[in-house]
Order: structure tokens, then sequence, then C-alpha cells
């Protein structure tokens, strides 16, 4: 999480159809094609052809057709009639809906006008839990086939709506077409409850289109036919969304060979700016601002090469800090920075032993922790140090990294002499035990590998998820819808993100690359409450915060709402432990979510004392980290190096 401290102020006037767009995504049966009925009635005749009758069909409306069979099977084993198995019912539901779209099926009013206008300006898909070969012959029948880019079908994915791969598969393909194409700036079109809940999953802004006042549609903005005229109107003046080139990240990172005082630094800035690396003893550095004196060290960096070697022997012994400066400034945060320590003996290189195993027994469980390094530990005196003190003095055996920054997460690792598991630049897994690294389409955000515990293997994802539009600073005043917090692009792509894990997860087990039969460990810094937190008592508005529902509609546990269930007992509150109330709102966006694993205990360090926690002192007992820590500015020499309260949990599986 990277502060803001700006609360949010939304128009709840004002239609939530964006302006802009990338690209449009159409469910088809109900939405696009009169076949919903058909559809039904293709139920019903199947049941009816072995001895069922259906008094309701409701719960079958927009169902895939796998789905819908395996409830069938249900529903004539209770009855005491004979069970076809799933795939014989699901060719007898195919024929017969097939010869009622041939003879029946036409295009739901303006559909074919609506998918035209906006076809002549964007990528158009399909996202539909039809298989194959009913869609195509769908879209053949309606006229639509040639006017769309691509489409998706339920037996093109692994599951289907209400889970979010169709829309997943459907961004995926447009995105290989046209690289503009993303989640957050895509809307997708729904007439099913299932179908909205899979389209919210993915990330997209959803139109909800249904008539019937007693369907409930989980979208953002909702129409009753595709005539209304908001959206007839909308469709012909919304625009295509600009591709934004954004600018190199200003980043530093280096290190100290303490053998030959030398430090090798790495820079990342806009070419348009002179940047120096400037060395200061770490006593006279401020946080988020120049030091006033001068440095003991400073050297250009050349444009073309972005990095700089500096013979530092000159330097007495202590701790010092480099930074980029750039056309005479600090770069915001003043968190790309790193600090080295200079002895006056030098130390001679040694093999680090690994450390020992953490005694765990079976029944004891495993204790796993998620922990946001803060820009590696640079935004703290020494924060390194107190890393490794705090893992020393801990018995955590998995470590889901956030902000690892490069090298830091490795550091930290190779000081324990643990192993690690790194996928980009931000998130790792370390742990004492053998791990797997697997290479995902998640490496701006998301780590995976598999942890090979005492206990068994275990899958482990370390997940940031992306942190602008932090939804309490407007969730949280009631006379704000959530729906309006819940379309904001932040919030959508961070449901985005979510669905690729979950949908990269499942490739690996598809792949035999992870054992579906593994618990699996989902863990770190979500940048968005649980919607667990977000109750009638709780807060003032109910939110039902997508990527916690996710991952439990997935099979997926909160470890420590298992074992504090009563949130306003335990609120658990990772963001901030540091910042004030009135100037950021608490809430608990730090997880761990399990499958397959059994939380025993879990607790937060460094947040509340009534979350199960103790609060550590620091070697000299003169600061806390928790409630006795100084609030952000002063923060520099607190214990704990970090602006967020880390997880823990202690978890048995079989």
């Amino acid at each position: 999480m990277q502060v803001q401290f700006l609360n949010t102020s939304i128009d709840v006037s004002a239609s939530l159809l964006p302006g802009a767009a990338s690209a449009i995504i159409f469910d088809c049966d109900g939405l696009l094609a009169d076949t919903e009925d058909l559809w039904l009635r293709a139920v019903a005749a199947c049941a009816n052809a072995r001895g069922a009758a259906l008094t309701d069909l409701a719960g079958f409306r927009g169902g895939a057709i796998d789905d819908v069979a395996a409830q069938l099977v249900t529903i004539f084993a209770a009855a005491g009639l004979s069970t076809p198995s799933v795939d014989e019912l699901m060719e007898s539901l195919s024929d017969e809906f097939q010869l009622l779209i041939a003879q029946e099926a036409t295009a739901m009013p303006g559909a074919l006008a609506l998918v035209r206008e906006l076809a002549s300006r964007f990528p158009v898909a399909v996202a539909s839990n039809s298989p194959r070969a009913l869609l195509d012959q769908i879209l053949d029948r309606i006229g639509v086939r040639d006017l769309i880019t691509c489409s998706v079908a339920r037996d093109e994915v692994s599951a289907g709506k209400p889970a979010p791969e169709l829309y997943v598969a459907a961004l995926r393909k447009l995105h290989e077409l046209d690289s503009s194409v993303n989640a957050e700036t895509a809307v997708a079109f729904e007439d099913s409850a299932v179908g909205a809940v899979a389209a919210m999953s993915a990330g997209l802004l959803v139109v909800g289109v249904n008539a019937d006042p007693a369907v409930v549609l989980d979208c953002h903005v909702r129409h009753t036919t595709l005539l209304d005229e908001e959206l007839v109107d909308w469709a012909r003046i919304v625009e295509r969304e600009q591709p934004v080139q954004f600018g190199p990240h200003t980043l530093i990172h280096g290190s100290f060979d303490a053998a030959t005082s030398t430090l090798t630094v790495q820079c990342q800035y806009p070419a348009e700016q002179s940047a120096r690396v400037q060395v200061y003893a770490q006593g006279d550095c401020l946080w988020n601002e120049l030091p006033a004196g001068r440095p003991v060290a400073s050297a250009s960096v050349l444009t073309e090469s972005k990095s700089v070697s500096m013979d530092l022997t000159h330097l007495a012994e202590g701790t010092y800090r480099f930074l980029l400066v750039t056309d005479g400034v600090v770069p915001e945060w003043n968190g790309r920075t790193g600090e080295f320590t200079v002895r006056s003996t030098r130390p001679v290189a040694q093999a680090v032993a690994p450390a020992a195993d953490t005694p765990e027994l079976p029944e004891q469980g495993v204790s796993a922790m998620t922990w946001n390094l803060w820009f590696g530990g640079c935004h703290s005196n020494d924060g390194h140090a107190k890393q490794v003190a705090y893992l020393r003095e801990s018995l955590h055996s998995i470590v889901a990294l956030q902000e690892s920054f490069g090298d830091h997460g490795r550091r930290l690792a190779a000081a324990m002499g643990w192993n690690i598991a790194q996928q980009g630049h931000d998130t790792a897994v370390i742990s004492p035990y053998p791990l797997s690294l697997h290479a995902t389409e998640t490496d701006p955000f998301a780590t995976c590998a598999t942890v090979f515990t005492p206990t068994g293997a275990v899958t482990v994802w370390s997940v940031h998820l992306w942190h602008s539009d932090y939804g309490p600073y407007t969730a949280d005043d009631a006379r704000i819808p959530a729906r309006y917090t819940l379309a904001s692009r932040g919030e959508r792509r961070r449901a985005a993100e979510l669905a690729k894990i979950l949908s990269e997860q499942g490739r690996l087990e598809r792949e035999d690359v992870v054992s579906a039969q593994d618990p699996i460990l989902i863990m770190g810094d979500f940048n968005v409450p649980s919607h667990l937190d977000w109750k009638p008592g709780y807060r003032a508005n109910t939110v039902e915060w997508p990527t916690s529902r996710m991952l439990k509609g997935a099979g997926y546990a909160d470890a420590f709402r298992v074992v504090h269930p009563n949130a306003g007992a335990v609120p658990g509150h990772t963001w901030s432990p540091i910042i004030p109330n009135n100037e950021e709102p608490r809430d608990r966006i730090d997880f761990i979510f399990s499958r397959g694993a059994h939380a025993l205990a879990a607790y937060t360090v460094a947040g509340e004392t009534e979350s199960g926690a103790v609060l550590i002192p620091t070697a000299a007992e003169k600061r806390h980290i928790g409630r006795g820590a100084n609030v952000l500015g002063h923060h520099l020499e607190n214990a704990w190096p970090t602006d967020h309260a880390a997880v823990v949990a202690r978890l048995s599986w079989r």
C-alpha cells in the first residue's frame, strides 16, 4: 500500500457508464439472443423425458450446460429415477436446444444495432456459457458473428460463469490482438446473475440488462433493455480509450562490496532528467526529504548506462544511505534508497549455514506470515537488520513478502540462510524449507511457489494487488452507494489481478505443475478490505468487496476471520499502525487465505493488541511496534520497519 492521504469525493448523480473504453464484451443467451426461454424449455423437455416434472426453472437460467446437467442428475437421483451420466444429459440438452435455436431463435430487441454501433469503433467479444457448437449456431442465427472480433465458449475454459474464466479468456484474446485492452477499461454486458458475478470478478465495468426487478444483478449500471435511451446514446458517443504512456518509475537499487569498499548502483529515471547518486550518513537522513548537509560521496549517473560504481574507501565506520537525486530533488517517497554498513575490520566472506528447520509437528501446524516490507525496508533506519532480527526471534517457516523491491527479499533470505522464490520485482516467498518457483503470467503482482514442508507440499502465492483508488476513502460515506466505489478502475484492476491469479492456479493444476490435492495459501497485501468486515454494525455501509468474495466462492477461507469471526471485537487492522486515524482510515487489507488447510491460530504483528499478538520491544526496550510506535514522519527508529502490520497464521493440513 502506498499512502495517498486523500479523501475522494464522488458525484453520485453522474452515470457510471464510462466516457471511454478499450473493449466491449457481451454475454449471448438472454442478452443478444432471445434464447433464455428456449433453454429453459430444453431443460424441461429433458427432465420430462426421464419422468421428472420441473415446477421451478428459474435456477437453470444462465447456467452452463455441464452445471445444469449435474443439477438434473441430482434431481433424478433424489426422485428415485434412473440417473444418466452428466455427459449423456449434456448431449440431450444440446440436441434439444439446437433444435429450438434452429427453429425459433431471434435477436433481442436492439441487440444487432448496439453491436454494430460499438463494433465500428471497438474490439468486441462474446463470452458465453454455451459450448462452441451452440454458440456459433446462435451467433450465426441472429446475425452478429461477422461483427464481433472473437468469442469464448464454455467448453474452452476450465470453469463457466459465475467463475470469471470466460471473461479472463476473452480479455486475453482481445489483448493479444490489441495491447491497449485491459479489464479496468473494458465494459461487459450481462443479463443473468451468474454472468454479472463473473464479469465483476474479472474486473470489468458491468452493465446489467434485465427488465425483471426480481432478478438481482451484481452490476455497476442497470438497464431494462438494450433499447434504453441512455444506453443507445452512450453507444454513439463513448470514445475509444487512449493508451497511456507511462515513463519509467524512478528507482534505485545497489550493493556494497565490503571487501573492496565499492558501491555499485543501478538507476531508473526519466531520460529528460539529470541524476546523481548521493551518499549520506544514516543519522543525517530525514524521511522523504533531501538531507540539509553535504553528502559524504556523490557521483553523476550517465543517462546511457544509468549505473554507477563508487569507491568509498574514505568512509569511516558506520551506517550510510544512498539515494537518487533527480533534477536536484529526492523523488517521491525517498524509498528508492538503500543502506549499507562500513566496518573498520572487514569481515571474511563465509558461507551462510542454512537456518535450522522450525521444530513443527503436524498437530502444531506450520506458521505462515505475510509481510509488506515497505520499499524493501528502506523507509526505516537499519530496516534490513530489523527484518532479520524479527525473523530470527520468530518461528515462521513460510513468509510471503511484498515490496521486495529487487534484491531486498534476497538479502533477507540470505541473511536467514533460507530459500527464496521470486518472480518480478515486487513479491517473493521465503522459507527454510525447499522451494520450487512456478512461472506464471502474474510477475508484476504475484509469485507462486511450492514449499516442501515436513507435513507435505503446499502451494504458496505472495500477492500485491494494485494500490490506487483505495476503497475505504469513499466506502465509509453512507451518502455514496457502494457501486460507485466498486466501479473505480483501481478496484476493478485488483479484481482482474486476482482473477488472473486464480486462472493461473487452475492452469498449474491442469498441467500437473502443482497437485490439486495440495493445500494452497494465497497471502499478501490486497490493498482492499474484506466483505466479512463491512457488515451492518461494523461499518457505515455494507460493501461486498469483490476479492474476498471471489476467494470465498473459489473455496478459500480467510484464516484470520476463521480464528476471530467477530470483526467488531477483533478488527485485525493492518493498515496502518503508524498513520493517525484522522489521516488514513484503518482497515484489514493484508490476508492469508487457505484452501485445504485449517487455521489453528492467527494474529497480527504490529497491529492491535486484541488481535492476539504481543507488542515487541526493541533490544533497548525504548520503542515498540504497534501502538507504541512513532507516527509516520517520525518513524525511522521504530523497531517495526514497515507501515503495514503483518498477518500470521498457524495452519495444519494432511
